[in-house]
């Protein structure tokens, strides 16, 4: 759809602090990187610079989000600048997570109604900090409460699949309970699952990751509990053949770096325990398909000790955009109940400081602190560091890059 937006802006001169503005085209956006799914305008003075980022539709927000803040970055040369998003709505996590925006960059949001007059409508500044937390997803069931719906026997055995699966934790072993499926886990590696089929379930192996033919037939099996009440031994069995194998390839230094992260996090053994205590599993899953943050914020970690619960937020890849979705997210955190509430497994209750640690390597730390000059409160997002070596000695350490909190486990004596 085309729209020409420099009309829309002569039409609302009260909207905005500047005028004249004077549209980046498209060569220059490829040679700046600016995502080119996004209009963007200039104006304002030396003193104090001026932009907009435009768009008729937002199909991901951190992808969003962060355009702006790199539009503003190239404006701003060091100068105040003030960025307008310009889009039909947004989401009450976009509009807090411009709340933390600062430094030399102020962030406005402005709603754009094509059919309305004025078309224009600019949203006051911390609207989605006021009003009461809201509620978003739902409890994750136990084994118990999953198995009601199904018949007494079906219980009974389903009973005996959890108990198989708990004498398994001590290999790394994690149960993932969703609405239809219960999900078993060896770090990133899906290895069972359970499946509700009516009053019944069905239990099978899961080797989607496999690469070999012959092994994937080999370990393709339905488990079942006999009339004695034990799983069927070759079910069994190709379980610890499956984790055989997958500890081999730990043992051997053959796991992709982020699947050996995800499982010395959820181990959550060294510097991690030291530093944050011990995994708290995330308890909540979306209640609907529209609830996404729900699903997002499971793919972080979460630590609790001494009464602190401690958000953990991995960033490998595309560090800016990582950060970026990091803000929205933690917003949601901060708005919504999900926190709110939580306790440990003794049932103690658990305060979140409202921290989210970003955990990377050395070589993405630097640009991941070009995120610290478009914060209010970059304490609120401490970067942390793991050793170069830790692939084949684990998270033995872990250093705070963060100017003001610029310190070693190791070096401060805890290891």
């Amino acid at each position: 759809m085309s729209i020409t937006w420099n009309i829309i802006w002569e039409t609302h001169p009260d909207v905005f602090i500047a005028k004249d503005w004077k549209e980046y085209p498209e060569d220059k956006k490829k040679a700046s990187r600016l995502p080119l799914q996004y209009n963007y305008f200039m104006g304002g003075e030396t003193t104090l610079r001026v932009g907009i980022i435009a768009s008729t539709s937002i199909n991901r927000e951190e992808e969003f989000l962060l355009a702006g803040l790199l539009w503003g970055h190239r404006l701003s040369n060091g100068a105040k600048t003030v960025i307008y998003y310009v889009a039909p709505d947004f989401s009450t996590s976009f509009l807090s997570g411009l709340s933390k925006i600062g430094g030399t960059i102020n962030a406005k949001a402005v709603y754009w109604r094509e059919k309305l007059t004025p078309s224009l409508y600019p949203i006051p500044e911390k609207q989605a900090l006021r009003g009461p937390r809201y509620a978003i997803g739902e409890e994750r069931a136990d084994w118990k409460r999953w198995g009601v719906g199904l018949n007494p026997v079906a219980r009974q055995q389903l009973m005996t699949v959890n108990e198989f699966f708990n004498q398994l934790t001590s290999r790394n072993v994690r149960i993932v309970i969703k609405n239809q499926t219960i999900s078993i886990f060896w770090g990133n590696f899906e290895i069972a699952e359970v499946r509700r089929k009516g009053k019944k379930f069905e239990l099978t192996s899961k080797v989607k990751w496999l690469k070999e033919t012959e092994l994937i037939m080999k370990w393709q099996k339905q488990g079942w509990v006999d009339s004695s009440g034990s799983l069927n031994p070759d079910f069994c069995e190709t379980i610890s053949e499956i984790l055989n194998y997958l500890e081999s390839l730990e043992r051997e230094g053959k796991l992709r770096p982020q699947d050996l992260l995800t499982l010395v996090l959820h181990q959550g053994d060294g510097a991690l325990k030291l530093l944050w205590g011990s995994p708290w599993p995330w308890p909540w899953i979306a209640k609907d398909r529209s609830e996404n943050a729900v699903v997002d914020l499971e793919e972080w970690f979460y630590y609790h000790g001494n009464g602190q619960l401690s958000v953990v937020c991995p960033i490998f890849d595309k560090p800016l955009l990582r950060a970026a979705r990091s803000i929205l997210l933690a917003s949601v955190l901060e708005r919504s109940l999900l926190l709110v509430g939580a306790k440990d497994n003794q049932g103690n209750p658990l305060a979140w400081d409202g921290r989210i640690h970003w955990l990377t390597t050395l070589n993405k730390e630097e640009e991941l602190r070009r995120c610290y000059c478009w914060l209010n409160d970059v304490d609120k997002f401490p970067i942390w560091t793991l050793p170069e070596d830790w692939q084949d000695k684990g998270i033995y350490q872990l250093n705070c890059q963060s100017n003001h909190l610029n310190h070693s486990l190791m070096q401060k004596g805890y290891l």
